[in-house]
C-alpha cells in the first residue's frame, strides 16, 4: 500500500486549462447539467499538485468528483475562484489600431489646414498686384493641388472610417473574451501522490446550472389515406449558458432531475377543542412559535477515508478524499445519435431525439351550433418504450402546418387525446331554426311550439369518414310548468331526466340501463351524449339536453340529419330563454 510522504512540500506542479481538453460527455437534465472531461497528465514520482483553470463560474462546487487511471492516489480535490485581477491586460491588436487611427487623424488635419491655407491665398490676392496673364496658370496650380487635397483627404476619411470599425470589432471581440472569462473563472486543484514517473488520465465530472432540455414535437398525420397511424417526431429544445460551448459531445438526456435529501414529510397532529374567547381586559402577545435554524442540505457528503492503490487488483486511481451523491429513483435516458454541438448563447438548439409510428384512431367531431366546422381527433397510443414528456408539438395534415397543440405526459403504452385542427373537405350547413306554434284545449287552453332543426354534411374526401360525431342539444325546462319533448330523434328519456321534462332530474341507480342508440337513416345513429363514454358520469347524461348522432360517411356522400322538439306550456304562460 502506498503512503504518501510525511514532507508538505510538492515536487511537481502542473498547470493546466478546460481548454486543453475536450468535453466527452453531457448528461443533460431539466435546469442543470452533468459534464465529463478527461485530462492525460505526465506526472512525477512524489507529490504532484494540478490546477485545472477555466472551469465554469457555475459549477457547483460540491459535484465536483475526479476519477482517473495510473500509478497514483488522490490525496485531494478543491475548488476556488481566484481574485479577479485588478490589471487590465492590454490588447496588442486595439493599441496598433488606436495608434494608426491617431496617425491618420493628424493626417486629415493637416490635409484640411492646406485646403484652407490655399483657399485664404486666394481671397488675398488683387488684380493690382498680380497681372492679369498669371491669373490663368494660377487658377490652373489651384485646381491641380486642390484636387489632389480633395482626393487625399477623401482617402483619409475613408480609412479613419475602417479604422474606427475595426476598433469597436476589436473592443467587442474583447468584451465578449471578458464576459467569457467571468463566466470561466473557477480553478479546480487536484492533489495527487504518484508512486512512478509516468501519464495519469484524469477525468472530471461536475454539475453546472444554467443548461436545460423541454420536449417539442412534430406530429404528422395524413388523412387523406385510410391509414391508422401518425408520425412523431420526438425532439429536444436545448439551451445552455454554463460558460463553455459543447462541441461534438456525446449528448444523454435525462427525463427526470435527481432530487437530494428528500424523506417523507411528517404529518403532524391535527387537534380541535372548545373555542375559549379572550377577556377584554386581558392582553396577550402574539408571536411566531421558536423555531431551530433551517438547514438546506446540498445533497452531497464529504467523507475522507485512507484508500491506496492495490497494484494487483486495479490499475484505478482512488481517492482518499470524495464526493458522494444520494441516489434517487430511475429515470429514462435518451442518447442523442452522433455528437452534438450547443455554444454557450442561451438560445433554442433543436435535435431529434427520435421518430415513432404509432397507432392511432381518428375521430371526426362537430358542435355546429357553436361552429360549424369538423374538427379531427386523434386518439394515439403511445406503443413504444419511451415515456412522452409534456411538450408542444406542431401538427402537419397532409403535409401542412395546421396548429399547434400540447402533449400531455404519456407513459409507454398508454393512450393520449390530441386536436388536429379542423378539415375543410369536410363540409357542414347549419340551416336556420324553424318553429311552428300551436293551441289546444277549451277551457284549459295550452300553447305548444315545435322547433326544427337541420343540419346538412357534405363529404368530400375519396375516402370514408368512419367515425364522424355531430353534437346538438334541445332546451331543458327549470319550471314544472313547461314541458319539453323530444320528437326527433325519438331518443327514450334518459335516466337522469323524467318523460315530462327532460330538466326533472334523478340519479342513476345501478338497475336503470341507459337507452341504447336507435338507427335513424343508414350510417346514422342517434344517441344521448356521454352513452358510449365508459369514462363519462353516466348520472349526468341527459341534464343539459345534449345529444349526438354518430355517423358513417362514405366518400362524396352528403347526410341530413333533423332535430325536433316540442315545448309546451299554458296558454297564458310566457317563456323566457328561447
Amino acid at each position: 500500500m502506498l503512503q504518501p510522504p510525511a514532507s508538505p512540500s510538492f515536487t511537481h506542479q502542473i498547470d493546466l486549462s478546460s481548454e486543453c481538453s475536450k468535453i466527452d460527455k453531457v448528461s443533460l437534465y431539466c435546469g442543470r447539467a452533468e459534464i465529463t472531461r478527461s485530462y492525460k497528465i505526465d506526472v512525477k514520482t512524489g507529490r504532484n499538485q494540478i490546477k485545472i483553470s477555466k472551469l465554469p463560474s457555475l459549477l457547483d462546487d460540491d459535484s465536483l468528483r475526479v476519477e482517473g487511471r495510473g500509478p497514483a492516489t488522490i490525496i485531494g480535490v478543491a475548488v476556488a475562484r481566484p481574485p479577479a485581477s485588478t490589471t487590465a491586460t492590454a490588447s496588442p491588436i486595439l493599441s496598433s489600431l488606436e495608434d494608426l487611427r491617431e496617425v491618420t487623424q493628424k493626417a486629415i488635419a493637416r490635409c484640411t489646414k492646406a485646403i484652407s491655407s490655399i483657399e485664404s491665398y486666394l481671397v488675398t490676392l488683387d488684380t493690382k498686384t498680380v497681372g492679369s496673364q498669371q491669373i490663368g496658370p494660377m487658377m490652373d496650380t489651384y485646381e491641380t493641388e486642390a484636387e489632389k487635397l480633395d482626393l487625399r483627404l477623401l482617402k483619409l476619411e475613408a480609412e479613419l472610417n475602417e479604422l474606427n470599425k475595426r476598433i469597436e470589432q476589436e473592443r467587442a471581440l474583447r468584451a465578449a473574451a471578458q464576459r467569457r472569462d467571468s463566466l470561466l473563472g473557477k480553478t479546480a486543484t487536484i492533489d495527487l501522490f504518484v508512486d512512478a514517473e509516468g501519464q495519469v488520465e484524469l477525468v472530471l465530472i461536475y454539475a453546472v446550472v444554467q443548461a436545460t432540455w423541454s420536449a417539442v414535437y412534430d406530429l404528422r398525420a395524413n388523412i387523406s389515406s385510410d391509414t391508422n397511424t401518425v408520425n412523431l417526431v420526438y425532439k429536444a429544445a436545448i439551451t445552455q449558458s454554463t460558460g463553455e460551448s459543447w462541441d461534438d459531445v456525446s449528448l444523454t438526456l435525462e427525463t427526470v432531475t435527481p432530487t437530494f435529501g428528500v424523506g417523507l414529510p411528517r404529518l403532524d397532529p391535527w387537534r380541535v377543542g372548545v373555542y375559549k374567547p379572550v377577556p377584554r381586559f386581558a392582553t396577550r402577545k402574539v408571536g411566531m412559535a421558536s423555531r431551530g435554524p433551517l438547514m438546506a442540505s446540498s445533497g452531497y457528503e464529504l467523507y475522507s477515508e485512507d484508500l491506496a492503490l492495490d497494484k494487483e487488483l486495479s490499475p484505478e486511481i482512488v481517492h482518499r478524499e470524495t464526493i458522494v451523491t444520494n441516489q434517487g429513483h430511475l429515470s429514462t435516458s435518451f442518447q442523442v445519435p452522433g455528437f452534438i454541438s450547443v455554444p454557450t448563447d442561451g438560445e433554442v438548439h433543436t435535435v431529434t431525439v427520435v421518430e415513432l409510428r404509432l397507432d392511432a384512431a381518428m375521430a371526426w367531431i362537430s358542435i355546429p351550433k357553436v361552429q360549424p366546422k369538423i374538427q379531427i381527433k386523434a386518439k394515439i397510443k403511445n406503443a413504444s418504450n419511451f415515456p412522452l414528456l409534456q411538450g408542444i408539438a406542431s401538427v402537419y395534415v397532409d403535409g401542412t402546418f395546421v396548429s399547434k397543440t400540447t402533449v400531455p405526459e404519456v407513459s409507454p403504452q398508454e393512450s393520449f387525446d390530441c386536436s388536429l385542427g379542423f378539415d375543410p373537405s369536410i363540409r357542414m350547413t347549419y340551416h336556420p331554426l324553424s318553429k311552428k306554434a300551436s293551441e289546444s284545449g277549451f277551457y284549459n287552453k295550452s300553447s305548444s311550439i315545435t322547433y326544427s332543426q337541420h343540419i346538412t354534411v357534405y363529404n368530400t374526401k375519396n375516402i370514408i369518414i368512419k367515425d364522424l360525431t355531430i353534437i346538438d342539444q334541445v332546451p331543458i325546462s327549470e319550471d314544472a310548468q313547461v314541458t319539453i319533448k323530444l320528437v326527433n330523434p325519438a331518443l327514450p328519456p334518459p335516466p337522469a331526466a323524467s318523460s315530462s321534462a327532460i330538466s326533472s332530474i334523478k340519479s342513476v341507480s345501478k338497475s336503470e340501463k341507459l337507452p341504447p342508440p336507435i338507427k335513424v337513416a343508414d350510417n346514422v345513429m342517434a344517441q344521448w351524449d356521454g352513452v358510449d363514454d365508459p369514462e363519462g358520469d353516466k348520472s349526468a347524461i341527459g341534464r343539459e339536453g345534449r345529444l349526438a348522432w354518430k355517423c358513417t360517411l362514405p366518400p362524396q356522400s352528403k347526410i341530413n340529419l333533423t332535430l325536433v322538439w316540442e315545448v309546451s306550456a299554458a296558454a297564458n304562460v310566457t317563456i323566457s330563454g328561447l
